[in-house]
């Protein structure tokens, strides 16, 4: 009885040791998100996730106790490591809608914002809890456990620290308990903003260190890169024309009459196939299958390949991972030489981090969605408006211009309804279902290859020298396990080819100053190499890099997947050197931009995310309406008035109405403020003008 009792003295301290972490994960979870509310409601979605977070906090709360033997100091220290983390993380959040990321510690991403970030988002109630916290588990420390021992026997310490580790490698890599198979965890890789939404910070921030093991190629060091780029003839301009150089991603886009056991009514890609007739093309082993665009544009603009990520480039994306410092592209090798260099892409500015990663390539400029006009053919924006934002912005700048777009009109998925009318009619031996999915996806790409044309045409007219890069991103995913496909017998069972039926898709380079005489060659490539490849055509210069890796592409146009280059005839020292160089872009310490004198010319200073701020010019008061008018007004704008939203309706040019009858009164006899803000999807502010004085009514 008396032993008994005797442990019984020490059952709080061990209590402790389960309840404090809990707390402490609690607390950094509600820093995080920066509410009490939104706290509450992940707890009630996600409670596994919470678990996992509480099993984590936990795990570094028994490796501090293992190693000093102490609850207080582990304890203390635990929230000297999380409570900085998590409010750092919170005012990211609301400051750029994104997370803190691991990576952004190890490559001391923006590093400079975060004072910045961190006065916008302490308030009074983050400060009043956070000091709450601390106050309670000081008394609690003094008044419930000063007289009990506080400190553990060394075996005690040797269990903690095994349940630890068990803890640690099963949260970090699913053994020998897989909590991700268990409590049906995941991410997205694609947006990693909503794993952490679902997740919560403390774990999905372990579910993202896998993406800093990047290894080293052999033989990396200064020595090793500057004498490589030394050896790298430099390559001067062909000509003196600088002519537009064009890039334009087909969403999805793949030759879909390659399928010979379904016909189509008429040629879907007819102006393609028509083009590549003249002009050179080919095929491009794209990486990705399905989706994860990013990866695909990563490899054209950088002329870095996902083949050195390791077997599975469909868990990364580079762009949220990796993209957080000048890397140089198409876009600042043009910049450089005088260009113009746009993004263009109708979907979110935020998706697959475009705001930063188009900053870090060297664009100028950044058109999104949130700067498109409302031109829809089915959920999406129109590949005829990609076509006219290009025309536009070519015509704007006075000298010659680098545009990378996308196009969205076809993305996945293809329901029957998803265009007003299907105009393309397939038969043959195959489902209902699958010829409906085809119908539908006939229509998409039958959109791009008009798109397609439209800039050949104008381009064509416009007589100033073009030339324009055209290529599918992917396959489209038709549905699980290749269903589609299969039942098209495009692929067999057990098809050996599966890999490059699934992901050879078209490119074309079109230009209007060539000489017709120019042999038209049919190539077979790997998308890291299409820049290079361009660069050369255009007859402008590249950089030490895209000179590395044209004659490269003479010897190994084709990088396959690593298991696969056997197949090609490819050793992995033939592609060593672009490995070495490609680290050192990436994570190393830009020898090569150093040696070449670029690291301080790829990021633009004045780099803006559509075109710039919104600026009200007029007010044009009524008992009913307000009329507010101004320059750079899209449908993204919305109204506030003396910090209030006012719903309101833009007319598509330069003027947005309020309807004061449904909207909050204003109170009469007072002057009031009025700005016009932009915000994305995600409802963060991505635009605001200045204020504009409404006088007292």
């Amino acid at each position: 009885m008396s032993r008994f009792l005797h442990a019984l003295r020490y059952l709080p301290t061990r209590v402790m040791v389960i309840v404090l972490p809990f707390a402490l994960m609690c607390l950094v979870e509600y820093l995080e998100r920066g509410s009490y509310a939104d706290f509450r409601q992940w707890t009630g979605d996600h409670p596994f996730a919470m678990l996992l977070a509480y099993f984590v906090t936990g795990a570094l709360y028994l490796v501090l106790i293992a190693l000093t033997g102490g609850v207080r100091v582990s304890f203390w220290l635990l929230c000297l490591l999380l409570i900085p983390l998590g409010a750092i993380s919170g005012s990211k959040l609301k400051a750029i809608g994104a997370p803190y990321y691991p990576w952004d510690l190890y490559f001391h991403n923006e590093i400079m914002e975060y004072g910045r970030f961190m006065k916008g988002y302490l308030s009074t109630s983050i400060i009043l809890v956070v000091s709450i916290f601390v106050i309670l588990v000081a008394v609690l420390f003094h008044l419930i456990l000063r007289k009990r021992r506080l400190r553990f026997h060394f075996t005690e310490r040797i269990v903690y620290g095994v349940i630890a580790l068990v803890l640690a490698a099963s949260l970090g890599t699913d053994k020998p308990i897989s909590f991700t198979n268990l409590y049906g965890m995941y991410t997205v890789p694609w947006d990693q903003t909503i794993t952490y939404e679902d997740n919560g910070f403390v774990y999905s921030t372990v579910q993202m260190l896998g993406f800093l093991d990047v290894a080293k190629p052999e033989g990396y060091s200064k020595k090793a890169i500057t004498s490589l780029v030394d050896e790298i003839p430099d390559k001067p301009a062909a000509g003196t024309v600088k002519p537009n150089i064009i890039v334009m991603l087909g969403e999805s886009f793949f030759d879909l009459t390659e399928m010979k056991n379904v016909t189509y009514s008429r040629d879907p890609i007819a102006h393609l196939h028509a083009l590549s007739t003249t002009f050179t093309s080919g095929k491009m082993l794209s990486p990705q299958f399905g989706g994860s665009t990013a990866n695909v544009e990563f490899e054209v603009l950088s002329g870095n390949s996902m083949r050195f990520f390791g077997k599975s480039p469909d868990k990364i994306i580079p762009y949220i991972e990796y993209m957080n410092h000048g890397v140089d592209s198409l876009a600042s090798i043009m910049t450089r030489q005088g260009y113009t260099a746009t993004a263009i892409n109708p979907f979110f500015s935020y998706f697959f981090d475009s705001r930063k990663v188009y900053k870090h390539f060297g664009f100028s400029r950044f058109i999104a969605s949130e700067y498109f006009p409302n031109d829809f053919e089915g959920p999406n924006y129109a590949d005829h408006a990609v076509v006219n934002k290009i025309t536009e912005e070519t015509e704007k700048s006075p000298g010659p211009d680098f545009v990378f777009a996308n196009t969205m009109e076809n993305h996945h998925p293809y329901p029957s309804n998803k265009f007003t009318k299907n105009t393309i009619a397939v038969t043959g031996d195959i489902s209902a279902e699958s010829k409906g999915i085809l119908e539908t996806y006939a229509q998409g790409i039958s959109a791009t290859d008009e798109a397609l044309q439209a800039l050949v045409d104008y381009y064509s007219k416009k007589g100033e020298p073009t030339i324009i890069l055209f290529f599918g991103d992917h396959f489209p995913f038709f549905e699980d396990d290749y269903k589609v496909y299969r039942d098209a017998k495009y692929v067999l069972p057990n098809d050996p080819d599966l890999y490059v039926k699934t992901h050879s898709t078209p490119f074309l380079i079109w230009n209007n100053f060539l000489p017709a005489d120019q042999e038209k060659q049919n190539l077979t490539y790997s998308p890291s190499f299409l820049g290079p490849l361009l660069l050369h055509m255009a007859g402008v210069q590249g950089s030490y890099y895209t000179n590395y890796l044209y004659d490269l592409s003479q010897k190994i146009p084709v990088i396959p997947p690593q298991e696969m280059w056997a197949n090609y005839g490819i050793q992995e020292k033939d592609l060593l050197d672009y490995e070495r160089m490609q680290y050192d872009n990436l994570f190393g310490q830009r020898y090569g931009y150093a040696a070449k004198g670029y690291k301080d010319t790829i990021v633009q200073p004045n780099y803006i995310l559509g075109y710039g701020d919104p600026v009200i010019t007029k007010i044009e008061p009524s008992e009913s309406t307000i009329k507010v008018t101004g320059l750079r007004f899209f449908s993204s704008c919305e109204v506030y008035i003396d910090g209030v939203n006012y719903k309101s309706n833009f007319d598509g040019t330069d003027t947005l109405y309020v309807d004061l009858a449904k909207n909050p009164k204003l109170a009469p006899g007072e002057e009031h403020q009025v700005e016009i803000r932009v915000y994305d999807d995600k409802k963060m502010k991505i635009g605001q003008s200045p204020i504009y004085p409404l006088p007292a009514s």
